[in-house]
């Protein structure tokens, strides 16, 4: 089946049983987000996350431009080519673009729980 005939089934259904699309699409992504709770770098990343946040932030909520630097700073292009690139240089291995993902979803997922 094609992404059209896939899309079409999702449309006929969504018609027939009201709100079912949006509860297939909610399944989906938690399938999808299952995936990469269950990968060992994005693991990884989110235990050193955790511990990052003890040592490195306030017991505050982080701002939302905490947020964004810590996604420009662990998953942009530029940042991973550089650090592919020093770790090269050093004889050492990069970390994992799962792992960098795992690690901005923890530090942000325990930046917004935290409590002042």
């Amino acid at each position: 089946m094609n992404y059209a005939e896939t899309a079409s089934v999702c449309t006929d259904v969504s018609l027939a049983v009201p709100g079912m699309f949006d509860q297939m699409r909610v399944i989906s992504t938690l399938h999808s987000l299952s995936a990469l709770l269950d990968h060992p770098e994005f693991q990884r990343g989110l235990a050193g996350a955790q511990e990052e946040f003890s040592s490195d932030y306030e017991a505050a909520p982080l701002t939302e431009e905490e947020m964004v630097n810590e996604v420009e700073m662990n998953l942009s292009r530029r940042v991973t080519e550089r650090d592919k690139e020093i770790s090269q240089f050093f004889g050492g291995t990069p970390s994992s673009y799962l792992y960098n993902l795992g690690f901005v979803v923890g530090l942000i997922s325990t930046g917004l729980t935290c409590t002042r």
